[in-house]
């Protein structure tokens, strides 16, 4: 992506982008605890994904209030050849430390790309998952390009 223009990705804000604007290649995930703009977040709703989605339609907020959650640090494994395929593992969990039970439903993969953030995947889960007090949720994400 560094090295074509792409006119008008949208940013998890809703703003437009190019790829010349970003002035990096990197598209980094391995957020920090506590980091909400990139890496594995989740929220709660539950609207079906479309090609234009650029952000989770109901992101849950860093924190241990009412409906907040803990973000724990977002690992990126070193990447797996098996020819044909690569893949590498983005794996994240989150803690529900608030004073109630959060229902996640949706989950996404949010991108740094030089100063602006760009949502790779959303996905709306098959099954909503019902992460209770003191209880957390793991997501793992498998990244894969056969050629």
């Amino acid at each position: 992506m560094a090295q074509r223009t792409l006119d008008g990705v949208i940013d998890t804000g809703g703003t437009p982008r190019d790829t010349v604007t970003a002035q990096s290649g990197d598209l980094q995930m391995n957020a920090v605890a506590g980091g909400t703009t990139y890496g594995i977040r989740v929220g709660t709703g539950d609207t079906a994904v479309t090609i234009s989605d650029y952000a989770l339609e109901t992101p849950i907020a860093q924190g241990t209030g009412a409906g907040e959650m803990d973000h724990l640090i977002c690992t990126v494994a070193t990447s797996v050849v098996a020819a044909p395929s690569c893949s590498f593992l983005v794996s994240r969990s989150i803690v529900n430390n608030s004073p109630g039970i959060i229902t996640v439903r949706e989950a996404a993969l949010y991108m740094r790309m030089g100063g602006w953030y760009m949502c790779g995947v959303r996905d709306v889960l098959a099954a909503p998952q019902a992460v209770p007090i003191g209880g957390g949720i793991t997501i793992d994400w498998t990244l894969q390009v056969t050629v």
